[in-house]
């Protein structure tokens, strides 16, 4: 009869109960913050890019109607100026950028293609989890 109410008793014990879903809960809720914070460091390293390669095609052009013919060489070095100051702060270490001119297919034009490359932090590297290495490629054309 002893048992029968300590059995009772534990079924009963509503005491912890809390702690108990918690613990269960915890680790999915935690992976989703995890997740969330992931694809946010992602989106703002792709938005970065995308408006860095704006942003030397910019220069570029500005320059070029200033009468100013800059070199691949010297798009690149402002490329990655422009990259790893504010408002994108990108890594340095993890940026590469190269700026070529292939045959423009427009008469009377020089054409540029800036590659950007960038691997973001990780966040979830401990996981596992492999990081994406983002890329971007941009053509523009300035008169020769």
């Amino acid at each position: 009869m002893k048992s029968h109410q300590i059995l009772i008793g534990i079924r009963t014990d509503k005491r912890g109960s809390a702690l108990i879903e918690f613990a269960i809960l915890a680790p999915a809720l935690i992976g989703m913050m995890l997740g969330i914070m992931y694809v946010g460091l992602q989106m703002m390293s792709y938005n970065a890019l995308r408006s860095v390669s704006s942003d030397i095609a910019r220069y570029t052009l500005v320059e070029y109607q200033k009468v100013n013919k800059i070199t691949a060489t010297q798009i690149e070095e402002k490329a990655n100026a422009i990259a790893i100051t504010s408002p994108y702060s990108l890594e340095d270490a993890d940026l590469n950028v190269v700026v070529t001119t292939p045959n423009s297919d427009i008469s009377g034009t020089t054409k540029f293609t800036a590659t950007i490359i960038y691997t973001p932090y990780n966040p979830v590297a401990f996981l596992g989890v492999p990081g994406p290495t983002m890329v971007e490629i941009r053509s523009f054309y300035v008169g020769s």
